[in-house]
């Protein structure tokens, strides 16, 4: 970590911050309806960790919240996504030596082109389930019980670039920094947009505050028609059954054809 300190570009990174603070600064609000989106790399991977990556756990199918309970090797995404879960990565924020169960980690590609793949298991979800175990055994602390949570999620890298994403647009919104937000237990979710901007015939123009992404995972999902080549991962902290765990979300530019953008 402290070798990270003395390589971070503090001085762009405080550019980047006043840059972002002055257009929003005099941003219109965004009109409310149903439009085609980009959402930026990194932490944009939150509404993927959120709305998707839960529903994959096999603590959902032991509760019966998942949609995708029975999709096993069935399609659920456009054919352009492929997510995947592993604890391996060197340095990133969710990898593992071994889960809580003693399990050594592994890459688990969640989703393959569209087709869901494996489900993320612990011991308990395996013998609940009949999904096999994948080093996902983790908790926050000796007090809690070990459940299937995520490592470092992800949807992988694709073969265009940001501007392709853009320049595919007449009329939608791009999505360069997200917020907060809520999720309902089947996938339900709305996120606050904390900045973006129109994008008219293929490019970006004014910036607009107010914009809230919502939507439902089983909805969305078909809808992420192109991947970037531009993967980024950010850390994280995660909250669910078995307390509060370390994790890094990720996912490059992606471009969804349609969902509900809330506004005025």
């Amino acid at each position: 970590m402290p070798n990270e300190f003395r390589l971070w570009d503090h001085e762009k990174a405080a550019n980047d911050v006043f840059e972002s603070s002055m257009n929003m600064l005099y941003a219109d609000y965004v009109d409310a309806g149903q439009m085609p989106v980009v959402l930026a790399n990194k932490f944009g991977g939150v509404i993927f960790h959120e709305a998707c990556g839960h529903l994959l756990e096999t603590t959902q199918i032991e509760r019966g919240t998942t949609p995708f309970e029975n999709k096993l090797n069935e399609k659920i995404a456009h054919e352009s996504v492929t997510a995947i879960d592993e604890g391996i990565s060197e340095g990133s924020f969710g990898s593992l030596s071994v889960d809580d169960e003693g399990m050594e980690p592994e890459k688990s590609v969640l989703i393959k082109d569209g087709i869901l793949k494996k489900f993320i298991s612990d011991r308990a979800g395996e013998l609940r389930t009949g999904h096999k175990r994948t080093g996902s055994g983790r908790r926050q602390n000796y007090s809690f019980a070990a459940a299937s949570r995520m490592r470092n999620t992800y949807i992988a890298k694709g073969e265009h670039s940001k501007e392709d994403l853009i320049n595919s647009i007449s009329e939608g919104l791009y999505c360069k920094s997200m917020g907060g937000g809520s999720v309902g237990a089947t996938g339900q979710f709305n996120f606050a947009v904390e900045e973006g901007y129109l994008i008219k015939n293929g490019k970006l123009t004014s910036p607009v505050k107010g914009a809230t992404l919502i939507g439902e995972a089983k909805e969305v999902m078909p809808k992420i028609s192109m991947c970037g080549n531009d993967l980024e991962l950010a850390p994280g902290f995660c909250g669910s059954i078995s307390g509060s765990v370390n994790v890094t979300v990720g996912q490059p530019h992606i471009k969804v054809d349609s969902i509900t953008v809330g506004g005025r």
